[in-house]
């Protein structure tokens, strides 16, 4: 079958997204194959030479002995078809993923439904919160089991204008030692929308972000989202060298071939990286997890999100091994959106979060009912979503290394795998820092 009959070919996200027919969903990137090594890049020339684009790309593109060498061919008329052709002849193949800013029955049920048993009644679950369409965002309802949302392309942005919060004063970092810390994601807020307290961030201006990129007075879908993360971290653990890059687009999209680019070319070179946003995959993210291992053999963590479709299935790169997979809490227990299960490693807060936004941004929302304005931002912002709960555990991460002077791997054993912490089932240690 080709893309064009494909019923995932466009549902409303554009030309450079697909999502795979069928009740285990994944998106990848349509006309697009990753293959491993020189065997891998000899059959797919011997299948498909005639239907490629060019030559095929070396991913990482760099010469780097440590890292599994993968290849990007672009041009397949139907890459999924081409992976299972090349599986059949021992090759490790795989669409080019995509993953997004953040069922099944495999588990037991979701952790706050087991919460709530123990909590007869409890108000939080009653909350209108819960059934707000900020749920239904692609922060809150991953595209792979939304119908409606792979019908009609990403949602609005459901980040809610926030004032300050109290700030502590004096001395803004008590560390030992400097901790460098990577930010993947939107982008940073672009001069005159970035507030001044993150101008010693680390970026360029190819990765920058602004509110509104098609000038309709609109916030993106995911607008925001990678200055409210380095902002947080900033927040939680003042003093660490934050860099901050671009690798997803303002609908909160990337690709795996960028992030395996990205992971090899930092590995080494800062602690940890924060990555809030993660997909599902046709099998298993290989380019993807050897990056990660390349980057934990260089003492580089990584730390991901571990979406929000309250599902159990696993979420790449959240599930990885040698990543801290991360669920989110509120404050009356699990948040009924965060997915959950086994290969979830930590929980943090990651309801109504609250963290710096876009300096200066007015759209065309208007308040109902002599409310707020629903999009008035003045440097600050409130979000949910386990894109947020994640920042809260690298930092953590980061202030017991900056504390104690130790390695990224030895604050992960103090921070999750110390076995006398405190553990939700299915949710991981529970992480909080104030």
């Amino acid at each position: 079958m080709s893309e064009a009959s494909d019923p995932g070919a466009t549902m409303g996200w554009g030309p450079d997204v697909r999502f795979a027919p069928g009740p285990d969903w994944f998106a990848y990137r349509p006309g697009e194959l990753l293959v491993g090594g020189e065997v891998g890049r000899e059959a797919t020339l011997r299948r498909f030479e005639s239907q490629l684009d060019g030559d095929p790309e070396r991913v990482p593109a760099e010469s780097n002995p440590e890292a599994a060498v993968f290849y990007r061919f672009r041009g397949l008329v139907d890459p999924v078809a081409a992976v299972e052709v090349l599986r059949s002849e021992g090759v490790v193949a795989q669409p080019n993923h995509l993953l997004f800013a953040h069922g099944c029955g495999c588990c037991a049920p979701h952790p706050a439904r087991r919460w709530q048993g123990c909590l007869p009644g409890h108000p939080m679950y009653a909350s209108p919160m819960y059934a707000s369409p900020m749920y239904a965002s692609p922060m809150y309802a991953s595209p792979m089991y939304a119908s409606e949302m792979q019908a009609a392309g990403p949602r609005r942005n459901s980040a809610v204008p926030a004032i300050a919060p109290p700030l502590p004063s004096g001395a803004r970092s008590t560390m030992a030692r400097t901790v460098r810390v990577a930010v993947l994601d939107t982008g940073m807020a672009a001069d005159g929308q970035r507030p001044a307290a993150l101008d010693g961030m680390s970026f360029s201006q190819q990765h920058w972000e602004v509110p509104d990129v098609n000038g309709d007075l609109r916030l993106e879908p995911a607008a925001g989202h990678g200055t409210f993360i380095a902002g947080l971290i900033d927040l939680v653990a003042p003093g660490c060298e934050i860099t901050v890059e671009r690798v997803l687009s303002s609908d909160g999209v990337g690709d795996e071939a960028a992030l395996v680019a990205r992971l090899h070319a930092l590995a080494g070179t800062v602690d940890l990286i924060n990555l809030s946003f993660g997909g599902y995959s046709m099998e298993r993210m290989h380019a993807l997890a050897a990056a990660v291992a390349v980057a934990a053999t260089k003492g580089t963590v990584v730390v991901a999100s571990a979406g929000n479709d309250g599902s159990c299935r696993p979420v790449y790169p959240a599930a990885l091994p040698g990543v801290v997979g991360v669920g989110a809490v509120g404050p009356g227990g699990p948040a009924p959106f965060s997915n959950y299960g086994p290969w979830v490693r930590a929980c943090a807060p990651g309801v109504d979060i609250v963290s710096w936004f876009f300096a200066d941004f007015d759209g065309v929302e208007v308040a109902a009912g002599g409310g707020s304005d629903p999009d008035r931002f003045r440097s600050w912002a409130r979000w949910s979503g386990t894109s947020f709960a994640a920042p809260i555990v690298t930092a953590a991460l980061a202030r017991a290394m900056g504390t104690y002077d130790v390695s990224a791997a030895k604050a992960v054993e103090r921070v999750i795998d110390n076995p006398a912490l405190l553990r939700l089932p299915d949710l991981g240690t529970l992480v909080n820092v104030s």
